[in-house]
């Protein structure tokens, strides 16, 4: 069919080139004719040759047009046959191409695309989009895979936030609910938990407190001391450690198949703040993917902040519970001292009474005095029986003696100091140290008063004395006694002291133990004044320690909360019974006015009938990526 229309164009071509020579010679001819009739020149095939020798050309011309015409027709059926060929060859391309965009479309990549040239944009671009949509789909499936490893990681933290939220009142329970957790979740053979034991800082050891191993729980004496195999390299070095080729004998995972190494070991310490709590071990037949490894390292710090937090809490109530107990300690013994005291009071009161009737008796005895006259320069001119029985004497060695003679010869010059105030009018009344005929020592309240004349001239002394020996010994006995009882006094008075600073000692440190705790602490009394709101307290809350204290503890929680939530109206309420010991999830209201979940551990102290009760308050908050 292509052939026909070729050779018909080719005839229409050249027929058409004859036609155009032949109108061409009319035309001509009939020109050079107009010109010969202005001329009068006849009209003839010679003259019009002879005069116009260009019409031999003209005459020819349509031989040459048709030839032309030939030439042009082949020369555009070579065209046509080519732009045939090249619509055959784009065609099958076309087909090609929509064959290979419909493959793409149905995400079949593996077609291929013939390209015969580098020129061939439209090949090239469809290659580069096939590429674009496999690096595409890639990239799809690889964040699919991301995302559903986020989600995963996600529900896992969730889950085990709630976890230890939940249970992190005891840390053996805690210890294997985590691992039997772990276990469960991330579907590995074995796990074990290793907490750090530093009952003293010469004696730091590794305690397996846990392991779970298909389902059962494993109890095991295992110790590993620091810095011992892979669990103290871990530890030290503090870096996750995660073993793809196990040496033989590390581990056994035992199965209903039998026992068989573990293709891969994953030890992570359990840390928060650069400090160690314990170490997390898991062994598995499979490889532990990055995203399980960094879901591990983020749940054992989580462990790790929830053990110190249980370790706090426990060092704080053991704190508490021994300050309670030092201060009922501190209390009793202040009462024995008190009744103590009291009964010294009571010795000192009769001590006063018995110094009381010996002055009653030394009155008494003045009416039965010792009297006796003397010149004033001591000469003795009279005395008294009593006086003779006194020192011993008889009348007639005395008379004309002396005073002198009755004093010895350490107190003379108090006598003499006696006589010359007397000499100048003045009385002397005391007690004075007298010596016996036989040398004895004895005491006399004496009194002394000069006899003066209607001249105003002292005459005599008259002296009137009364033995107060047997007294003065019990008053030295007495004084004795009671600067004895003073010493104990004076010592019960330091005892007490000191007990009182020890007491305020220890709370003082009690309290800047309980300021520097990372829990939220309250205390109250029982009608729920606030007495203690520590630094933790402040940062949670948003008030100032000044706000609080003195100020009801309902300011802390929003009237809703107050009247619906069981521990909270317990706790704020004085007239109801606290729950105490129990911990428990509520809202509390910060300074402004937003609401917060916290965990609340209530305890309880009574000091003779003075109750208070402080709150352990820790924050509700899991940590996601």
């Amino acid at each position: 069919m292509a052939k026909v229309n070729i050779k018909n164009i080719k005839s229409r071509y050249t027929l058409r080139g004859f036609m155009l020579g032949i109108i061409i010679y009319i035309l001509t001819i009939i020109s050079s004719t107009s010109i010969f009739e202005h001329l009068n020149q006849p009209v003839t095939f010679y003259n019009l040759y002879r005069f116009f020798p260009g019409l031999w050309f003209i005459t020819f011309l349509p031989f040459i047009t048709a030839f032309a015409g030939y030439v042009i027709a082949g020369n555009f059926a070579v065209f046509i046959r080519k732009q045939r060929k090249h619509i055959k060859i784009e065609a099958a391309k076309s087909e090609q191409v929509h064959e290979f965009v419909e493959n793409l479309r149905q995400d079949n990549f593996e077609s291929k695309l013939n390209i015969d040239n580098r020129n061939d944009k439209l090949g090239q671009s469809l290659l580069r989009l096939r590429d674009y949509l496999i690096q595409s789909k890639k990239d799809i499936e690889q964040r699919r895979i991301e995302e559903d490893q986020r989600t995963w990681v996600t529900q896992g933290l969730a889950h085990f936030g709630e976890l230890l939220r939940k249970e992190n009142d005891n840390i053996e329970d805690l210890s294997y609910n985590i691992i039997r957790y772990l276990v469960d979740y991330m579907k590995i053979n074995q796990a074990g938990f290793y907490l750090l034991n530093t009952i003293n800082n010469k004696d730091r050891y590794f305690e397996l407190t846990a392991c779970v191993a298909y389902d059962r729980k494993k109890f095991a004496d295992k110790r590993i001391n620091w810095e011992e195999g892979l669990i103290g390299r871990c530890a030290l070095e503090k870096e996750t450690i995660h073993l793809t080729d196990v040496p033989d004998n590390y581990l056994n995972i035992t199965s209903g198949l039998g026992d068989a190494n573990p293709r891969s070991i994953l030890i992570v310490p359990l840390k928060t703040n650069d400090e160690i709590y314990g170490v997390l071990e898991m062994a598995s037949f499979k490889d532990f993917a990055e995203f399980e490894v960094e879901f591990v390292e983020k749940i054992a710090e989580s462990i790790a902040l929830t053990i110190s937090s249980v370790q706090n809490t426990i060092r704080t109530t053991k704190l508490l519970k021994e300050t309670q107990n030092q201060a009922e300690r501190m209390l009793q013994q202040e009462e024995e001292l008190r009744q103590n005291l009291e009964e010294m009071q009571a010795t000192q009161e009769e001590s006063d009474r018995r110094e009381v009737e010996m002055k009653g008796i030394l009155e008494a005895i003045e009416h039965a005095a010792i009297s006796s006259e003397f010149e004033t320069d001591g000469t003795l001119i009279n005395v008294n029986q009593n006086f003779l029985r006194t020192f011993r004497y008889n009348p007639e060695e005395i008379e004309g003696q002396n005073l002198k003679i009755f004093f010895f010869k350490d107190d003379a010059a108090e006598m003499d100091q006696i006589l010359t105030d007397l000499r100048n009018g003045h009385n002397f009344k005391g007690r004075v140290r007298r010596r016996t005929k036989m040398g004895d020592e004895i005491y006399l309240l004496t009194t002394y008063t000069p006899v003066i004349d209607h001249e105003g001239e002292i005459i005599k002394i008259l002296s009137l004395e009364n033995d107060i020996t047997e007294q003065v010994k019990m008053e030295e006995e007495l004084k004795h006694s009671k600067d004895e009882l003073g010493v104990m006094l004076e010592e019960a008075k330091k005892e007490i002291t000191e007990q009182f600073k020890e007491v305020e000692a220890v709370k003082i440190r009690n309290e800047k133990t309980l300021e520097g705790a990372l829990d939220s602490i309250i205390t109250t009394n029982k009608d729920g004044i606030v007495e203690f709101f520590n630094a933790a307290a402040e940062k949670l809350w948003g008030y100032e320690r000044s706000e609080v204290l003195g100020q009801h503890v309902s300011m802390l929680f929003s009237e809703t909360t107050a009247a619906n939530d069981e521990f909270i109206s317990a706790f704020v309420n004085s007239d109801k019974s606290k729950i105490i010991g129990e911990r428990r999830e509520a809202p509390i209201k910060n300074k402004v006015g937003s609401e917060e979940p916290v965990l609340f551990l209530l305890s309880e102290a009574q000091v003779g009938e003075d109750h208070s009760y402080t709150a352990f308050i820790q924050q509700v908050e899991v940590e996601l990526f």
